[in-house]
C-alpha cells in the first residue's frame, strides 16, 4: 500500500510540475509567434508557482516578453511606468540564480544594452519636451541598467540644469567625476553651478584643484581658482604657485597669460604687458594675450580720456586737446591686438564688440559699421 501511495505522490508531482513548465513553455511559445498579452499571462503565472518561481529561464522570459511589450505597435499600450522596471528586476533576478556564466545569464548583457537604449530614447523624448522630472527619473534608470556608461548621466545633469535644480545637477557631474568622466566641461559646469548655488569658497576652490589636477593648462581654470585666491587676500599664494608652475614648464603659454591677468589685478601694468607678450612669444595664437593687451592699451586710452572730461572748460582749452591726443594713440595701439584676437577666435562676440567701440571712438564711421554688421549676422 505504502508503495502505491508513493508512486501516486510522485505521479501528481510530476504532473503539477509539468503543468507548471509547461506555462513557462506556453509564454515562449507565444512570445516567438507575437502574442505577447498571452505570453505574459503565462509568464506572471509561472514567476508565482512555486516549482517554476526560483528558475531562471522563468525570469529571464518575463524579463524579454515584458521587454519586447515597449514600443510593440499592437502591445505596446499595455506597457506603463513599471514595465522597466519589472524588466530590470527580470534580468537582475536572472542573473542572481544563473550567473554570468549560465545558460540564461550570458544572454542577459545583449538584453540589458537594448533596455538601456530603449530608456535612454525614452529619456531623451522627454528631455526634448522639456518634461525634465520624467527626463531625469529615465536618465537615472539608464544608469542604473549601465552603471559606467556617462551618457545618461551627463544628459541628467543637463536636464537638471535646465530645470535648475543646480543640487541636483552638481550630483550628476559629482558621478561622472567618480567613473572617470573628468572632462574640462565637466569640472567648468559643476565650478558654475556652485558658484550659481553660492557654495561656500572652500567647497569652489576644492573643485578647482581637484580640475587643475586634471587640466593643469585650463586658462578658465586657472583663472577662476585666481579669482578666489584675490578675494581671500591669498594672492601672494597665486603669484607663488604661477610662479613654480611657470618654472617647471617656461613654455606653457597659458600659464604666462595667467601670470600677466594676476599681475593686472595687482596693478603691475608693465609686468602684465611683458607676461602676455611673453604668451604670444610662446604661442602666436594665444587669444587671451592678444585680447588683454589690447584691453590694456584701451583702458589707457580710457583713463587719460577721463581726465580730459573731468577739466573745467579753462583747463581742457589749454591741455584737453593734448591729452585727447594721447588717449587716441592708446586707441590705435589696442587694435592690432584686438584684430589678432579676432583673427584667432573669428565669431568672438566680445572681441568684435570691443572692436566696434575703438573705431566708433577713433571716428571710423566704416568700419565701426562692418563689425556692427558682422556683431548682428
Amino acid at each position: 500500500m505504502k508503495r502505491i501511495l508513493l508512486t501516486a505522490f510522485a505521479a501528481a508531482t510530476v504532473t503539477v510540475a509539468s503543468a507548471q513548465n509547461s506555462a513557462v513553455n506556453s509564454a515562449i511559445l507565444n512570445h516567438k509567434n507575437g502574442v505577447l498579452d498571452k505570453a505574459q499571462a503565462d509568464i506572471d503565472k509561472a514567476i508565482t508557482h512555486k516549482k517554476t518561481q526560483d528558475k531562471a529561464k522563468t525570469w529571464f522570459y518575463r524579463g524579454v516578453i515584458y521587454q519586447d511589450m515597449i514600443g510593440n505597435p499592437i502591445y505596446g499600450k499595455m506597457a506603463n511606468d513599471q514595465t522597466l522596471d519589472i524588466v530590470l528586476e527580470s534580468f537582475d533576478k536572472t542573473l542572481a540564480i544563473d550567473g554570468k556564466s549560465g545558460e540564461f545569464g550570458k544572454l542577459v548583457p545583449e538584453r540589458k544594452q537594448m533596455l538601456y537604449g530603449q530608456v535612454l530614447n525614452q529619456a531623451v523624448e522627454f528631455h526634448n519636451n522639456q518634461e525634465w522630472d520624467q527626463a531625469i527619473q529615465k536618465y537615472k534608470l539608464a544608469s542604473e541598467i549601465e552603471p559606467t556608461d556617462t551618457t545618461a548621466v551627463l544628459y541628467a545633469a543637463y536636464a537638471a540644469t535646465a530645470k535648475q535644480d543646480y543640487p541636483q545637477a552638481i550630483s550628476f557631474y559629482d558621478n561622472l567625476i567618480q567613473i572617470g568622466h573628468k572632462t574640462e566641461d565637466v569640472y567648468k559646469n559643476k565650478v558654475q553651478l556652485q558658484q550659481a548655488t553660492e557654495a561656500s569658497d572652500e567647497a569652489v576652490m576644492s573643485t578647482l584643484s581637484a580640475a587643475l589636477k586634471e587640466h593643469p593648462n585650463s586658462v578658465f581654470l586657472m583663472q577662476e581658482e585666481l579669482k578666489y585666491y584675490l578675494k581671500n587676500d591669498r594672492a601672494d599664494e597665486a603669484m607663488t604657485k604661477l610662479e613654480n608652475a611657470i618654472k617647471a614648464d617656461p613654455k606653457n603659454a597659458s600659464l604666462h597669460a595667467v601670470l600677466g591677468n594676476l599681475q593686472e589685478r595687482k596693478n603691475n601694468l608693465e609686468g602684465a604687458t611683458a607676461s602676455y607678450k611673453k604668451a604670444i612669444e610662446i604661442d602666436p595664437n594665444n587669444f587671451d594675450a592678444y585680447y588683454n593687451l589690447g584691453v590694456l592699451e584701451y583702458n589707457k586710452g580710457s583713463d587719460i580720456n577721463n581726465k580730459a572730461a573731468k577739466m573745467d572748460y579753462a583747463t581742457y582749452q589749454k591741455r584737453g586737446k593734448a591729452l585727447e591726443a594721447q588717449a587716441k594713440k592708446h586707441y590705435e595701439a589696442s587694435l592690432p591686438y584686438f584684430e589678432k584676437a579676432l583673427e584667432v577666435q573669428p565669431n568672438d562676440q566680445g572681441t568684435i564688440s570691443t572692436l566696434v567701440k575703438v573705431h566708433t571712438r577713433l571716428g571710423n564711421k566704416a568700419q565701426a559699421d562692418k563689425y556692427s554688421k558682422h556683431l548682428n549676422q
